[in-house]
């Protein structure tokens, strides 16, 4: 089996082009990239599933007690799916730490200093969704080994932000798509992390006679990111309506598989775990469940404002 061991950020998986046809994406063509490249010790380690212009899809890896350092950031918001263990996210402007346990999410605005530990005993894996882009060029910041707010600080080495996201918790409704957690120009003002715990995800039905449940972590006016929930049994195979999105899309597989049907092409993909299927901008597929445990899969989206087409 060929594995492309190089990650091209940008491009990925390797095409020259606009990629106008869906890529289907498993250990074949899967990159992998350490961060930092420049610090081994105090790195982890990261597969790249898609990276574009719009939109970078990748998994970290930290064993029992790693961490990464120098923290990092990006010139894009970034939103992590925790798929295996707890992480404690650091930031080191405020001092706040967040636990992130399976199935929760966090929201890091553009430009946010960041650090993840694992303090548990088992390894922790974490989908990480950045869009637009997650580097200027293909090397990695290097001008981040400021203070840190740990015990023990230095109060005077500090004039930013020291209070972390505390929203009232809130039931939203499709009302607030493009607006979850809250406004994407406010968040990166202040220059905070967001915690989403599965109460304070956006709930929404998809579809009418064929329902599903959306579960949006993030929704603003660079990404959409969270889960597609797609039920078992009934008297017909259960399905999907017809989905697009304006901009490009990933889908990560979680529970199933379940099969993307493109409703134009009659193509048909299986997504297994930890599987991944890139659509193009404006491709309608339907999501079927033909097995006997709900599907779920994690979809990300570059939207449409960040996508730049219309």
């Amino acid at each position: 089996m060929n594995h492309k061991a190089k990650a091209i950020f940008g491009n990925h998986p390797f095409t020259e082009g606009v990629k106008t046809k869906p890529i289907y994406i498993d250990s074949s063509n899967i990159g992998q990239f350490i961060y930092p490249d420049f610090g081994l010790d105090y790195s982890d380690l990261n597969y790249m599933y898609y990276s574009s212009d719009t939109l970078t899809v990748c998994s970290m890896e930290i064993g029992p007690g790693g961490f990464f350092n120098p923290p990092d950031y990006h010139p894009g918001d970034e939103a992590y799916f925790v798929l295996e263990g707890t992480i404690t996210q650091f930031n080191p402007a405020t001092g706040s730490c967040i636990e992130v346990k399976e199935g929760e999410a966090l929201l890091i605005p553009k430009g946010v200093l960041h650090s993840a530990y694992n303090f548990g005993e088992e390894k922790v894996k974490v989908l990480a969704v950045i869009a637009p882009k997650i580097v200027e060029s293909q090397e990695f910041p290097t001008d981040v080994n400021g203070p840190k707010k740990i015990f023990g600080y230095n109060p005077q080495d500090f004039d930013g932000p020291t209070d972390d996201f505390l929203a009232p918790l809130r039931y939203g409704s499709i009302d607030q798509m493009g607006q979850w957690p809250e406004n994407g120009e406010l968040l990166r003002e202040k220059k905070l992390i967001y915690h989403i715990t599965e109460e304070r995800k956006l709930k929404v039905i998809h579809g009418d006679t064929r329902p599903i449940l959306m579960k949006y972590s993030v929704s603003n006016d660079y990404m959409d990111m969270g889960e597609y929930i797609i039920p078992a049994g009934g008297v017909v195979t259960r399905r999907s309506e017809p989905i697009s999105h304006p901009g490009d899309t990933f889908l990560l597989g979680l529970d199933g598989p379940v099969a993307v049907y493109m409703t134009q092409s009659r193509e048909t993909y299986m997504l297994k775990h930890y599987e991944g299927l890139y659509i193009p901008a404006g491709t309608a597929y339907m999501l079927l469940n033909y097995e006997a445990v709900t599907g779920r899969i994690i979809f990300a989206t570059a939207t449409l404002e960040n996508s730049g087409k219309s």
